[in-house]
């Protein structure tokens, strides 16, 4: 079924927890469900965005620039008797992008691991984007014909930017090649050309802004209704599989990233300095960020460490929504 919806999120509150270890939990009073989502897509297309606003909770580092998530991570949402586990990916790319920006062997690995152990398979493509957004990337078409068994959904991300409606069923068009689980869609037209555009499998497609949250209460409730029996893998107050201590690092990359321009950001390296919680779940830490010169220090600080202090309390914001409680962050700067 073909979804054009604009319905508002609506968050679902969890305990924090700094153990994500893997535990499957057995339910003597109600079966429980399970659902591993792999969420794939091209770099800066709005996974992590989707994630985050799917949970009401910034789990997974987001930010302007590409490469921001550097490998898998799981982030787990728990609604009744279903965890549905979503396992977010860097973004794909080609051989040549992984040797031009020095990235981690993970980049070319990942997203296939990920397939491996998903039950279902949720394509996320921005519908803003004129160069592309009527094709889906080869990359992508490669993974979901390697996984042809499993099912898999499409997401238009970012379709508020997009005012005319037959824009965009033209895109949905284009990327579903006019089918809907290999069958063709009632009324739609034959494309003009035989040129491989899209994936004629998806079992369902879904119009969506990440960033507002629009159109994301519907995906939600699809993935609980394609939820299978099962012993959950982790315990319910579980939201991701990573440390607090691994979340606050990977936030500040992001933070860098939205912050510095260029190339600046992608050669700091920041790790853990200091890090607390008090009895009533209020987080105290210290990032210290190693910079490869002096001077890229101070063009990272700013003028009287004006930019620094912007990251500071725009890092405060993110983690608080992220942990749902007050955290206290001072980014630190070294060029030793």
């Amino acid at each position: 079924m073909l979804r054009n919806i604009g319905l508002v999120f609506r968050g679902f509150e969890v305990k924090f927890s700094t153990n994500a270890s893997r535990v499957s939990v057995p339910h003597e009073d109600i079966a429980t469900k399970v659902l591993k989502v792999a969420v794939i897509g091209v770099p800066n297309v709005g996974k992590s965005t989707f994630i985050n606003n799917l949970m009401d909770r910034k789990v997974c580092p987001a930010s302007s620039k590409v490469h921001t998530t550097r490998a898998k991570s799981q982030a787990i949402f728990t609604e009744g008797d279903s965890q549905i586990v979503f396992l977010d990916t860097p973004g794909l790319v080609s051989f040549q992008e992984y040797k031009k920006f020095s990235l981690e062997k993970s980049f070319l690995k990942d997203s296939k691991s990920s397939l491996r152990e998903a039950d279902i398979i949720g394509v996320i493509h921005d519908a803003s984007n004129i160069w592309t957004r009527e094709k889906l990337d080869i990359k992508v078409i490669r993974l979901l014909e390697d996984n042809k068994t499993k099912p898999s959904f499409l997401v238009l991300n970012k379709v508020d930017i997009i005012k005319s409606k037959r824009k965009l069923l033209d895109v949905t068009r284009q990327l579903t090649e006019n089918c809907i689980e290999g069958a063709p869609i009632p009324g739609g037209k034959p494309l003009r050309d035989k040129e491989t555009r899209g994936w004629p499998h998806f079992s369902d497609v879904f119009m969506v802004s990440a960033l507002t949250g629009s159109g994301l209460d519907e995906v939600k409730n699809y993935l609980i209704r394609n939820a299978k029996p099962g012993e959950w893998p982790y315990p319910g107050e579980i939201w991701s599989d990573k440390t607090a201590e691994e979340i606050i690092v990977d936030s500040v990359k992001a933070k860098l990233l939205d912050f510095l321009p260029q190339e600046i950001p992608y050669t700091l390296k920041p790790e853990m300095e200091f890090f607390n919680i008090n009895d009533k779940g209020v987080i105290s830490a210290v990032v210290l960020v190693h910079c490869p010169s002096k001077r890229i220090a101070q063009l990272v600080a700013g003028e009287s460490e004006g930019k620094l202090r912007q990251i500071n309390e725009s890092l405060q914001v993110d983690l608080q929504r992220t942990f749902h409680n007050y955290v206290r962050i001072k980014v630190v700067l070294s060029d030793k």
